[in-house]
Formats: C-alpha cells, structure tokens, sequence
C-alpha cells in the first residue's frame, strides 16, 4: 500500500493498528478518551473515534474470505500429507459437510457481528457529539459501513439478528428474515447516500463514498431474487449508471497493477479498497496461503510460504493462454528471482495445475512421503507477494468494488430483463471488461450472438478470482451445487446456500433459530 501524504489517513495508520483480532480491549482505550464534555469535534478527532469501524474491515480478507472462498469452484485446499489437513476444516468447507459448530463458519459469523457492534458502538459516540456537517457525514459514512457489514452477514447466513444500538442492557435479538434485512441494508444505504462524499481521493481512500453506495446497491439488487424471492433488475443498471457516468473510474491498463504492494488510491478502477500494510495495518497473508515453499527464492521472501491454497482444474482451464488474467497464475516450471530453474529438497519444482491425485483410501489427501502431492495445482498471485513483508502481512489494499464488477453486473442485469437498458449497452459495458482481458484479437471480445448470462458466469470467474464473488456468483447461477474436484453434486442440499448459525451464538442467544436444514 502507498503511504503518501494523507496525514489523518497515516495518523489513522499509526494509532490504531493496535485494533486486530484483540479489538475488544482497544476499543475501551478509544471510547475511554470520549466523555460528555470531550465528544468528537474536529476531524481529526472523528478519525480516531471511527478507526475501529474501519480496521475491523480487514477480518473481509481473513475469516470471511475463508468461509466464502474455501467452497466454491475457483479453489481447493486439499491435505499435502501431513500439512492442510487442520482437523478437517479445509474438507468439509470444499465438501460443503460444514455444521453449526465449524470453526471457519463460526470465525466469519464472530467477526462481522463484532464489526456491527463496533459500528454501533461507534455512533452511540458520534450521535451524542455536537451537531455539524462533519458530524452528519460521518454519522453517514458509518451506517453505511454497517450496511456493508450487515449485507456480508446477510448474504453468508441468511436470516440474522438485527440489531441497530448499543445497549446492552436490552433483550437479546431474535432472527430476522433475510428478507427483511435486505430491506434494512437498501432503506440504510438510500437514506445515508446523499450525505456521503463524492471525492474519489486520497482523503476519501479506505471510506465509503457515494460510489460505494451505489455499488453495494447494484450488488444487493444484483441478488435480490436470491435474498427476496422478488428481482429487481432495473435497479441494477441505476446504480450502475450512477457509477459510470461520474467518470471518477476508469479501468485499470494493466489488470494486476491494482492488486500489487503499492496499491493504492492512485489506481482508477477500485471505488473502495480495505488498506492493508505490512506493520502497521496487518492481516493480508493470501500470498504465504498460496505460494509453494520454495517461492521464497522466487520472491525473495524472508520466509517460506504455506503452500496450501490452489486453483482446481477446471477452473484453471478456463483461462486462454492470449487472456491477460492468466498472468495471475503460476504453473508450471518454476524459477528462481535470477531465473535459474527452482529446485527444493532437491525436487525441481513444476507445478502441475492437474497433478491432483488422491492417496490410496483418502478423499482428499494428496499428498505423501514424496513431494508429488506438494507441487500439485496452479497458484494464484493475482496479490503480488510483498518482498517487503513483514512475517505473513503483505501491504497490498485489497480491492473490495471495482468498475469491472460495476459494468458486468449491469450487463447481467440487462440479460436477465431489465428494461432501463439496451442490449446494445449491455454489450458495450461487458465489452470493455472483455477488450483488456483480449487487446490484440477482436475475434475474442463478445458480439450480440456471444453475449449469454453462461457466457458472464464465466467472464465472472475469469475477471474475479480470489475477489469474494465466486460463492455468491455460483448461487445466483444455480452453480452452487454442481459437482467439483472429488465433490459430487449435492443438488439436494439447496439449504446449503446459506451458512447455519454457529452453536456458540445460538447457545449465547436462545431468541435465535437455526437456519432450515442444520441442526
């Protein structure tokens, strides 16, 4: 991540990377400093009092990505002998066998409601200050952080509690339909909308902005029949629309430049991004997930990778060698930073994006005595590795919303009926996703023939790898349980496209009821 001349961002930085998994004692240390007579009032203020709704954001890339991420098509996790296997957590997440009292299903549902409290929290502090247009906005930017959170929540679980104050003195939520907190999260967003800032800036990097809430809203419509029974495409292409004509975004030239070390708000195309930095802002550690343990001589890295996370096959093999996005993949013979051929434990190092072979009476242990197991699968640098890392934090932002999405999701909502848009515009904006992917061989980008809802699944996958999407593409496609690696199809398990409620909150809430399907 590029730090440059941000002072409240770098402040922000600095006094409050204390705020990680351990937030609960770091969030008595800013609340403390904020009584009756000392409520926030200058900006710099209101900073240090809304830093934990913002550092929380980084559990995105951490539990929740796990939880998003380990089941769907673009990954497997699979054991290597004796490293990955992790109880079994990594196989029932691909074999979608999770329960109620999974640890990855229970990390994700602890870290967003932990996120929302802290929202809570925050605007029990904001809303007691003095009134002011700082106060107003930032009032605004908080609850639509909330809706983010709540919107993440609500697309992993389904039905939640909603809860709005901080107060712990009332009786314990019961569960509201998912439904219903679809139309908190839009009722949200609409109505704070308007107060939030339209900068695309420095100053606005890391916050939601407007663009933000039109991107969320194009997102939840975009789903909407999956959340609410009910379509509403032409919302889609609205918020979509709004995004676009502001001509504050534009797509990147070079497709992995907005993904590498020194990400930052200088790039076009990300509306908004979740800072990360390797000492002070830690927590981005996909690179050591996925990189074998011999990359530390091709990244010059300060310690071995994990060698755990890779693409299945199929997925791997829908990437034509001419497209771009196949850049983000290793394969193959692999080489040292001074190109010499990378050797390890004297094995030369060839990974093979189809070397899955399953031990003799295992259904997912690939690996063994031998290193076989271990070089088996492509690997995804889409995050470029930080040579600058520090332990397993990388300092690349992760991109959160991006044009790319913006302009797929309104063609897809053409697609599928919405009336606000032509086919001609849904071509047009698949198009320009499409012409960077394939710049030199027109033959490649769509025409009105080529241009099917099956076709976007795809481009989809292509464009969006390791970016949260794919679990919630696959559902809206009707993907979700297709057969996969060493998966058969679960076509029965339609329950499954929801999480259940983890054991530990319902035993912490008796108001709460299981989601159908789990115990």
């Amino acid at each position: 991540m590029k730090l440059t001349k941000n002072k409240l961002y770098i402040a922000l930085l600095s006094g409050l990377t204390l705020l990680s998994t351990g937030c609960f004692k770091f969030d008595d240390e800013v609340y403390s400093a904020y009584t009756e007579e000392t409520f926030p009032k200058t900006p710099e203020q209101f900073v240090a009092v809304t830093g934990p709704v913002y550092t929380s954001a980084r559990g995105y890339f951490a539990d929740y990505f796990d939880l998003q991420t380990a089941g769907a098509d673009e990954v497997v996790i699979p054991t290597r002998g004796g490293d990955w296997f992790d109880g079994g957590k990594w196989r029932d997440m691909h074999f979608h066998t999770w329960s109620s009292s999974h640890e990855v299903v229970r990390n994700a549902w602890n870290w967003g409601f932990s996120a929302i409290g802290t929202c809570n929290r925050v605007l029990s502090v904001i809303e007691k200050s003095e009134d002011s247009e700082q106060k107003d906005q930032t009032i605004a930017e908080i609850k639509t952080m909330r809706a983010w959170y709540y919107y993440l929540m609500m697309d992993a679980y389904g039905n939640l509690p909603l809860v709005t104050t901080f107060d712990t003195g009332t009786e314990l939520p019961t569960t509201t339909p998912r439904a219903q907190i679809f139309d908190f999260i839009v009722s949200e967003l609409e109505e704070n909308l308007p107060l939030l800032s339209e900068d695309k800036s420095l100053q606005t990097y890391g916050r939601p902005t407007k663009w933000f809430a039109h991107a969320l809203l194009a997102k939840a419509y975009l789903n909407a029949q999956v959340y609410t029974s009910t379509p509403n495409w032409n919302k889609v292409v609205e918020h979509a629309n709004k995004i676009i004509e502001s001509q504050k975004f534009a797509l990147e030239t070079d497709y992995l430049a907005q993904f590498k070390p020194d990400n930052g708000a200088d790039s076009p195309e990300p509306i908004f991004s979740i800072p990360f930095d390797a000492s002070r802002a830690t927590g981005n550690a996909l690179f050591f997930k996925v990189l074998h343990y011999a990359h530390r001589q091709t990244f010059d890295l300060n310690g071995n990778p994990w060698n755990g996370w890779s693409a299945q096959p199929a997925y791997f093999h829908l990437f034509e060698d001419e497209d771009i996005r196949k850049q983000q993949w290793l394969y193959g013979q692999q080489y040292t930073s001074s190109g010499q051929p990378l050797v390890y434990n004297g094995v030369n190092i060839v990974l093979n994006p189809d070397g899955f072979v399953l031990l003799p009476g295992s259904d997912f242990d690939i690996g063994g005595a031998d290193d076989g197991g271990r070089l088996a699968g492509a690997r995804c640098v889409k995050y470029y590795p930080d040579k600058n890392h520090i332990g397993s934090n990388a300092g690349n932002d992760v991109v959160v919303f991006r044009l790319a999405d913006v302009l797929l999701m309104k063609a897809e909502a053409i697609l599928r009926g919405a009336t606000n848009g032509t086919t001609a515009e849904a071509l047009d904006a698949a198009n320009i996703v499409r012409k960077r992917a394939f710049p030199n061989n027109p033959e490649k980008h769509f025409t009105a023939a080529t241009l099917t809802l099956e076709a976007l699944y795809k481009e989809r996958a292509l464009e969006f790898t390791f970016e949260v999407t794919r679990r919630t593409d696959m559902i809206r496609f009707g993907k979700w349980e297709d057969a996969m690696l060493f998966k058969p199809a679960n076509t029965a398990e339609t329950y499954k496209r929801i999480f259940p409620i983890p054991a530990t909150a319902l035993a912490n809430n008796p108001n709460l009821s299981q989601n159908t399907g789990y115990n």
